[in-house]
């Protein structure tokens, strides 16, 4: 299950590499879903790609489903533009520039209506994902408002991860926002958030209490949702993270080290994947850490790996996937 949102905080020109551009960054969840169900964006003339090229992570997604036979499913919480494919619409209101200060106004709604979903889920492992382009700014602001040391610990879509700027953000935001130390989890997503964040914690500790294993699919922003849930007193004994290993070995990052910093007892996953080996040159810049993570790449390649398909299947469908989604398409 993959929660889409947008955020105007994406707009902020140097956030976010989700997206050509700042005016084509609003398609990208949309894209992302189109991608992984359809096997093309319907709504762009061409893949989600990094401005300096590297094609966005849904192929990723698309390939592991596709190869492990997983059910893909969408939830929509606040698009600007919507996928041309099933999507379960949560909430039509965007979130608002975090720097103002009042990001997502139906936040305690958003909670509300994930815990309903996760309740709902009929199986016994769910991968929790996300599209969400400047999300790693909003997952800044929120773990700074729980307490949290992350300056210079998140990842993102391009090296280095803009950290100065990203910072400049989130403490513009809190000061805005006016939030004392230890306050409300929920208060904190309303002032500095995302649409995504209320959501899915509300889906994930629904679904734990629902018996169901939650596999977190995405790096800084997935822990944001962790933190989340411990603010809110609830149990992280049935969650993991699960991501990529360009995310954990991020030079410019500390995504496990604030792991542990959540919780002793969140297990932090990376699918191994490698793509030093690809035919794709855009799929090669991963290895110089330029999109990384996103649309659950690392979690859904986990959940085929765990399934019982092997690495190299996994690189092979890979390439496939983005023979087609690139336009080049070649024999298997």
């Amino acid at each position: 299950m993959c929660v889409l949102g947008h955020t105007d905080t994406s707009l902020i020109p140097g956030v976010s590499s989700a997206g050509i551009t700042e005016e084509l960054r609003a398609f990208t969840p949309a894209a992302d879903a189109e991608v992984v169900k359809l096997g093309a964006a319907l709504c762009l003339p061409m893949l989600p790609s990094n401005p300096l090229g590297a094609p966005g992570p849904s192929g990723i997604t698309r390939a592991a489903v596709c190869l492990a036979g997983i059910d893909a499913r969408f939830v929509g919480a606040g698009l600007r533009v919507w996928p041309a494919t099933e999507c379960l619409r949560v909430s039509a209101e965007p979130g608002a520039n975090i720097e103002l200060g009042c990001a997502v106004p139906g936040a305690r709604q958003l909670f509300e209506t994930g815990l309903t979903l996760g309740h709902q889920v009929q199986a016994e492992y769910l991968v929790l994902a996300e599209s969400v382009p400047g999300g790693t700014t909003t997952a800044l602001a929120v773990l700074l408002a729980l307490g949290y040391a992350a300056e210079g610990r998140i990842s993102g879509s391009m090296p280095g991860n803009a950290h100065a700027l990203k910072s400049r953000v989130a403490r513009t935001a809190l000061e805005a926002a006016r939030l004392g130390v230890g306050c409300d989890p929920l208060l904190a997503v309303t002032r500095v958030g995302d649409p995504m964040q209320p959501l899915a914690t509300g889906i994930a500790i629904g679904a734990a209490q629902a018996g169901c294993d939650v596999l977190l699919a995405g790096g800084s922003q997935m822990l944001a949702v962790a933190a989340l849930i411990q603010a809110l007193d609830a149990s992280l004994d049935r969650v993991a993270i699960g991501t990529t290993r360009w995310v954990v070995e991020d030079p410019a990052a500390d995504v496990a080290g604030l792991a542990v910093e959540i919780s002793t007892d969140l297990p932090v996953m990376a699918a191994n994947l490698d793509f030093s080996g690809s035919r794709h040159p855009g799929l090669r810049q991963y290895e110089q850490f330029l999109v990384k993570e996103g649309v659950g790449a690392g979690g859904a390649s986990i959940a085929a790996l765990l399934s019982g398909q092997t690495l190299l299947a996994l690189h092979e469908r890979i390439d496939v996937t983005y023979d087609e989604l690139l336009g080049r398409l070649t024999s298997v």
